[in-house]
């Protein structure tokens, strides 16, 4: 199953107002901030970054995330 990865973000009135895709790689430093339960691939859902996580989140990505925006870690089938 070919996937892509990114990172949203919802702002007010859940809005989307970000989004960005990452490598594959950057998945087994991010599973462990997650509850993930059986889906041990992290392939069904969205997954919240919660307040304790956002850091280390973004520090594995990259990227800046926003204090005022809810940010979830996704998977779409190609």
């Amino acid at each position: 199953m070919a996937v892509v990865r990114e990172i949203v973000g919802f702002g007010e009135d859940d809005a989307l107002v970000f989004s960005q895709e990452f490598p594959e790689e950057k998945m087994k430093d991010l599973r462990p901030l997650f509850g993930h339960g059986d889906d041990e691939q992290m392939y069904a859902g969205s997954y919240e970054v919660s307040a304790d996580h956002r850091g280390r989140v973004a520090a594995i990505l990259g990227i800046d995330l926003r204090p005022d925006v809810d940010y979830y870690i996704e998977a779409t089938q190609k």
